[in-house]
């Protein structure tokens, strides 16, 4: 287990293990919405680490982070848990994220990005992953992913290669002083306030209304959104969940089945580039520099009945950009289409492509990606 921004756009993967054996690693999946990725050595004799669980910990308990900052092979580090359920942005690099982390002030710096925050008992409760600085090192503060959403994503990913997430299908807010007047709320403090309810989701269907207060999943409380993300993030879709929800001044339950991101509860397959039914291969420098084109990629073939035929793309076809971003290389069409497909964001499934034909006429696609 590692972080998806520990691996992500590299072309080769290395492990090197305590007693200095090394070993070439595979992905077998990653999930940026959570900045965890599963990857895979071939090997004998591992230790594998017991794992702990992160919701029994207790803020004020010693754990230590284990890492390797700056290049400081298998360096320990101790502190104590500072919080729980610590939201530190609303997005990581324009990405919709999950954010429940440990904080702690156990040193790490880095280089410990991936690596083990544990208990006293040795027992693994999350994965080091960010720190909270001004100048790029060390400051007081670091966060860790807690056991009880590594081990459902893990879980998903080693069994479907992508994480099966529940949806409710709502927007909502973190209840405030400020939106406790505003609203006339009397009687409640905190908690999740639902702004809209998508049109045939799982919170719809239950009878969730807006305005409505979120203050429990499963009889556990819910007091800010960080917490309503963990909790949201153990579930599947199909799932059945409890939700207290407080109306018009009085508490109610609503027994809610979750759904996928794609309105259902069936099992969602990790993306594929195939789908896109087209080959691609590079582009000769010089016929590059006959175009007048900084970098490209060339469609060599347009397969089967799929995405790329239905936009009218043309086999020959040199793709410039995707989404205003350049590409140079088969390879970088691949990662592009992972990013847009491992992405919680239903309305944004598509490449906006721009591109030249060989005869130098300019063209614009529009692929929808979406099912």
């Amino acid at each position: 287990v590692t972080n998806n921004h520990v691996i992500e756009g590299a072309e080769r993967l290395e492990v090197t293990l305590n007693d200095n054996r090394t070993y070439d690693a595979t992905v077998i999946g990653t999930d940026p919405t959570t900045d965890l990725a599963l990857i895979k050595i071939e090997a004998d004799s591992l230790h594998v680490i017991p794992m702990g669980s992160s919701d029994n910990l207790l803020v004020g308990e010693w754990v230590l982070a284990v890492g390797n900052p700056f290049g400081f092979t298998s360096t320990v580090t101790a502190g104590i848990v500072s919080a729980k359920a610590r939201s530190i942005s609303d997005s990581r690099q324009g990405r919709m994220t999950i954010e429940s982390y440990i904080q702690t002030d156990a040193a790490v710096n880095p280089g410990n990005s991936g690596g083990a925050l544990v208990n006293l008992k040795g027992e693994l409760i999350g994965i080091n992953t960010a720190i909270y600085s001004q100048t790029g090192n060390y400051a007081g503060y670091s966060f860790a992913i807690p056991t009880s959403i590594v081990v459902k994503v893990m879980t998903d990913l080693k069994k479907y290669g992508t994480v099966q997430r529940a949806v409710l299908g709502i927007t909502f807010r973190e209840l405030t002083p400020e939106i406790i007047k505003e609203k006339g709320f009397k009687n409640i403090n905190d908690g999740i306030v639902v702004e809209e309810v998508s049109e045939g989701g799982a919170a719809m269907t239950a009878g969730v209304k807006p305005n409505d207060v979120i203050v429990a999943i499963n009889g556990t409380a819910i007091h800010n959104k960080a917490q309503f993300m963990e909790q949201l993030s153990r579930l599947s879709p199909g799932d059945k969940a409890s939700l207290t929800i407080v109306r018009d001044g009085s508490t109610r339950n609503f027994d809610v089945t979750l759904l996928n991101n794609q309105g259902s509860t069936r099992i969602v397959k990790a993306p594929t580039v195939e789908a896109l039914g087209a080959k691609f291969a590079k582009v000769a420098d010089d016929k590059l520099r006959a175009l007048r084109l900084r970098s490209g990629v060339q469609v060599s073939e347009v397969t089967g009945d799929g995405r790329f035929k239905h936009a009218g793309i043309r086999e020959g076809f040199i793709i410039s950009d995707i989404n205003n971003g350049r590409v140079s290389s088969p390879e970088d069409v691949e990662k592009i289409y992972d990013a847009i497909m491992n992405s919680d964001d239903t309305y944004d499934k598509v490449m906006f492509i721009s591109g030249v034909y060989p005869t130098g006429k300019k063209m614009y696609y529009a692929v929808d990606l979406a099912d």
